[in-house]
């Protein structure tokens, strides 16, 4: 439209010089003026508004975990005595799950007024997403300009991912982890009893046994097993896959729940965790109890799958280093025979491995029959094999037999 714009404006230029050349005198002269003015006056009118107009932007919560929705609010300020005219509003957000939710606002706002819009936003995954006001355009009355402002500090939301309460999952408690070997006496597993004693000074009053020591007409009191020998590596994968924007980060969100899920459970029992991936060089988060979590989540809730590096490359350098054997758990939603054979060494190092594999044939259609085949061995070379599909319970699958 402002090409066209461009081209009538020309035309008309050009016809009031041929006015002015076949007839001359004021009136000629008056056109021409005033269609060489008036372009002049149009543009300094959109650069006063350029200069002037204000906005705001925000959303109504804080805090935000998946499934929540959430409403997001913009307003465009006129504190002028003058008109504004032409303007649009262009969002953030093509390239993620709220493109269709984000549509370009065009409108116009009489002095000292505002224009106040609001769109309510299903966080359906969790996530980083980039959302607001990415440039607003103002175009002149005669549609020959446009001056963009471009917002130079876009707005951000992270949505954190959903904590599922795991009651049990399976992990070998025979290592002994010696760098949290101090944590030997001091936690234990409420829900595992190891043996009934009499009350010495100093027992807490948790420990009492009520119905025993009634029974025996003394206060008896329970000791539990320790959980602090029990410790795990949990290894993510992040490489970047060649799905949608919107596939992508529905498999995402279904693995980042899965080893939060996972993470929460050790926590919770006082299980020492490592959460290992690569992110433009190896990171190596260690987290020793419930406390430590909050720290783990934050970085779950923003971190994206974009990486080139296989998981393979990954436990090759990792497991390099003389880490003590312990249980480690991998979570990909990429497995190939490759990885397999690094699954194979591990296993024949002396580590307790588990292999929570997020397949996306339900989403995409593409069957991997490697997968299915590596799932199918791993059981023969004493490995714990997790397949959650895309409308899987997650709860039920990890907490289950696999």
């Amino acid at each position: 439209m402002q090409r066209i714009n461009r081209i009538l404006y020309a035309v008309l230029f050009l016809l009031c010089l041929i006015f002015i050349y076949f007839f001359g005198g004021k009136v000629p002269y008056m056109f021409f003026s005033v269609v060489v003015v008036l372009p002049l006056v149009s543009f300094a009118y959109i650069l006063l508004i350029f200069l002037r107009f204000k906005f705001t932007q925000d959303t109504d919560k804080k805090f935000i975990m998946k499934g929540d929705r959430v409403n997001f609010l913009f307003s465009i300020h006129n504190e002028d005595l003058f008109f504004y005219p032409y303007m649009k509003v262009v969002f953030c957000g093509a390239e993620t799950i709220f493109a269709q939710q984000f549509q370009s606002k065009s409108l116009s706002i009489l002095p000292f007024k505002r224009k106040t819009f609001s769109f309510e936003l299903e966080c359906k995954y969790r996530g980083s997403y980039e959302i607001g006001i990415k440039s607003v355009e103002i175009e002149d009355l005669l549609g020959i300009f446009k001056l963009r402002y471009n917002v130079s500090e876009p707005k951000y939301i992270n949505v954190y991912p959903r904590i599922i309460h795991l009651d049990r999952f399976k992990l070998d408690n025979s290592f002994i982890s010696e760098s949290y070997y101090s944590l030997n006496n001091q936690y234990e597993d409420m829900s595992s009893i190891s043996d009934i004693r009499k009350y010495s000074y100093g027992d807490s009053i948790k420990k009492v046994h009520w119905k025993l020591s009634a029974k025996m007409n003394e206060i008896m009191v329970k000791n539990f097993q320790n959980t602090s020998e029990t410790s795990a590596i949990l290894i993510l994968d992040l490489k970047s896959s060649k799905y949608s924007v919107e596939e992508k980060t529905i498999i995402e969100d279904k693995i980042v729940e899965s080893i939060v899920s996972v993470i929460h459970f050790c926590l919770n029992n006082w299980i020492p965790v490592n959460l290992v991936y690569y992110k433009e060089k190896l990171v190596d988060i260690a987290a020793k109890n419930p406390l430590d979590f909050d720290e783990i989540y934050k970085v779950m809730s923003k971190i994206s799958f974009n990486e080139k590096i296989d998981l393979k490359d990954i436990m090759d350098v990792y497991f390099n280093t003389n880490i003590n054997k312990t249980n480690v758990i991998l979570f990909t939603s990429n497995l190939g025979y490759e990885l397999y054979d690094e699954i194979y060494k591990l296993r024949f190092s002396g580590y307790d491995v588990s292999l929570v594999y997020v397949s996306p044939e339900e989403l995409t259609g593409e069957k991997n029959p490697e997968a299915d085949s590596i799932l199918s061995f791993l059981p023969e070379i004493d490995v714990t094999g997790y397949k959650i599909n895309i409308n899987d319970d997650i709860k039920a699958v990890l907490e289950g037999n696999p």
